[in-house]
């Protein structure tokens, strides 16, 4: 395995792992500090609004100065707010602590948000063709931290130590402050020694030096001189970059609709408590790593494309979130309720890594967004950060019954009728990327990607009048002065500005005069008359 997927691979397991470590335990420390369950919630949803908030300046960091200062920053800030959390519990209870506890949440937040770091650098340095194997393997890795989760509370159920002579103590509620403190320094040391900067990774695999510049090390601003607000807009106006915004919401807010709805939902039909929940939720981590891998077989070795897995995956998708309205009901049988789980679980892979795939593809094949892959990367994350914070309240307000109105419902369900929207949602998905493919945008897209994209084409300047070729092989410019000096080594492509430059006319004047040649026909009108 190469170093940078190491680094990448600790990276997302610790904050995975730091996800579920603080998820089962934090309503308690904040009840337990003198906070509420409204500001238990409020906590919870400025931890997804940090990371959003964040995400675009991470994104644009990485374009202009490399990938290791920004992950080493957000690392660090990830840190402070393990160890404000830890002391937390110090402040008086009430606002003060409550306060800390935000705050620490908050910067844990910031922190989460170089997640979109690991796609964006996937998306620079690994093929086309590999993307989508790679960003299932790195999602493998983050799920096996998500299933560690559990198992790292229940060590730290033991923990009790007195401090200040009894007047402070590190609890299980407390100590994941430290948690948090450790796996981030560990995940800062790895990053540091084992991430590489994309162009120092392509120059040792023999990439020319005008592709390093694509990758983002700050020295070039030559495919950026040309955007514009409109050229912008015209770029991430088109239907192959707005279907993937489109599905990355669907299949995160979809997922966010089992999330809140099946504990109180199995508790009113079934009894079941959060041993019974947490079982089944816990299960989830499995279906989804093993259908990881299924997704990357079919991806790396059968060569299913991107598009038609994230169709296929939505129309299942839609068929899932279907059977769950109609299936979870007052006094049902156990499986009308976790077999919908297990099959959205299912499908959510198929989903997730082509969706981030097909989006690079589309971001790498349109010129004007050179040297931007890092910012439309944290954009794209946006997508499922926005789902995060936003899908759960509506989901209670609108989607999820109480138990008076499931006994005064005729039907039982324990989900309203809008509930149906997130099968709508992966219909629109779905047929979005259908008609990506009846355009042909697809195939385009591809096209242009493996003819070497924007950034490998010959980059036309000129300079003082005279038309230049600036070459990917060496990085220079050539004009007609300085063609022949290159030989056929490089032979770049013609390309002139001017049909007549009068100063390159006269030069060429000039040699002929020298050299006692004929002057009757120009190269311009010998090049038209072929």
């Amino acid at each position: 395995m190469k170093r940078y997927l190491v680094a990448l691979a600790i990276a997302g397991m610790v904050d995975a792992v730091s996800y579920m470590v603080v998820a089962p335990s934090i309503v308690f420390y904040v009840l337990e500090n003198g906070g509420t369950k409204e500001q238990y919630g409020f906590i919870l949803s400025a931890f997804s609004f940090a990371s959003f908030c964040t995400k675009p300046f991470l994104g644009w960091w990485s374009d202009e100065r490399g990938f290791r200062a920004p992950y080493m920053s957000s690392l660090i800030v990830a840190a402070l707010g393990g160890l404000l959390y830890l002391f937390a519990s110090a402040f008086p209870p009430g606002r003060a602590a409550v306060g800390a506890i935000l705050v620490s949440r908050l910067l844990g937040g910031v922190g989460a948000a170089n997640s979109a770091l690991g796609f964006a650098y996937v998306a620079k340095v690994v093929p086309h063709s590999g993307q989508t194997t790679t960003n299932t393997l790195l999602s493998a890795v983050r799920m096996t931290g998500l299933a560690a989760g559990p198992g790292v509370n229940a060590l730290l159920g033991w923990v009790d130590v007195e401090v200040a002579g009894g007047k402070w103590k590190i609890d299980p509620l407390n100590v994941v402050g430290l948690v948090l403190v450790a796996t981030n320094l560990l995940a800062m040391i790895i990053v540091f020694f084992l991430l590489d900067e994309p162009g120092d990774i392509l120059e040792e695999e023999g990439e020319e030096k005008a592709e390093k510049k694509e990758v983002g090390d700050g020295s070039d601003s030559s495919p950026k001189e040309n955007l514009t607000p409109i050229s912008f807009l015209k770029a991430v106006a088109s239907a192959e970059i707005l279907v993937p915004f489109l599905s990355i919401f669907t299949f995160n807010a979809n997922f966010q609709l089992i999330e809140t709805g099946f504990p109180p939902a199995a508790n009113d039909a079934l009894g079941w408590g959060p041993i019974e929940t947490s079982a089944v939720l816990g299960s989830v981590s499995v279906v989804i790593v093993i259908m990881m891998v299924t997704v990357s077989i079919l991806s790396s070795k059968v060569g299913v494309r991107d598009g038609t897995l994230v169709t296929t995956g939505h129309a299942l998708s839609a068929m899932v979130y279907s059977s769950l309205y109609f299936l979870w009901k007052r006094d049902a049988s156990s499986w009308h309720f976790w077999l919908p789980v297990m099959l959205s679980a299912a499908v959510f892979p198929i989903m997730a890594a082509p969706t981030r795939s097909f989006f690079t593809l589309s971001v790498a094949s349109k010129p004007v967004l050179d040297g931007l892959q890092g910012r439309m990367q944290a954009y794209l994350s946006m997508g499922a950060s926005v789902a995060g914070f936003v899908t759960p309240g509506l989901v209670a307000r609108y989607c999820l019954r109480t138990s008076e109105e499931v006994d005064e419902s005729s039907d039982g369900r324990e989900m309203a009728p809008w509930a149906l929207i997130a099968p709508v949602l992966n219909l629109i998905t779905a047929s979005g990327m259908i008609y990506v493919h009846a355009m042909g945008r697809d195939k385009t897209m591809v096209e242009a990607v493996e003819k070497g994209g924007s950034a490998r084409e010959s980059l036309v300047e000129e300079e003082d009048g005279i038309s230049m070729v600036v070459t990917p092989e060496a990085d220079i410019a050539v004009t007609e002065a300085t063609a022949l000096l290159h030989g056929h080594a490089n032979e770049p492509r013609r390309c002139s500005l001017n049909k007549y430059d009068p100063k390159i006319a006269a030069h060429q004047c000039s040699a002929c005069s020298i050299m006692g040649l004929s002057q009757g026909t120009s190269i311009h009108e010998d090049e038209e008359s072929k």
